[in-house]
């Protein structure tokens, strides 16, 4: 009884997941993929901080970074002007 309840939770687990990732591709169909301008990492004490920058299609006169680390990630913007 037990393993049919373990085999039942793993289940309903990785159920979770491919349905997960159905609803992210089927909510981002249809749109265009760009390639980051630039991609590197930073070393920082272990931490290896992967960063993207682009520059928006619909702003041109801006530059905008991600940065992901394996707890967080963020998004910063500036003026390419200033």
């Amino acid at each position: 009884m037990k393993i049919k309840l373990i085999t039942l939770l793993i289940a309903l687990v990785v159920s979770l997941s491919v349905q997960a990732g159905l609803w992210e591709k089927m909510t981002t169909m249809g749109a265009p993929t760009v390639k980051p301008s630039s991609v590197y990492l930073i070393e920082t004490a272990g931490w290896n901080i992967r960063v993207y920058e682009w520059i928006p299609a619909d702003n041109p006169n801006t530059r905008c970074m991600f940065a992901a680390g394996s707890q967080k990630g963020g998004v910063a913007c500036y003026s390419i002007n200033d």
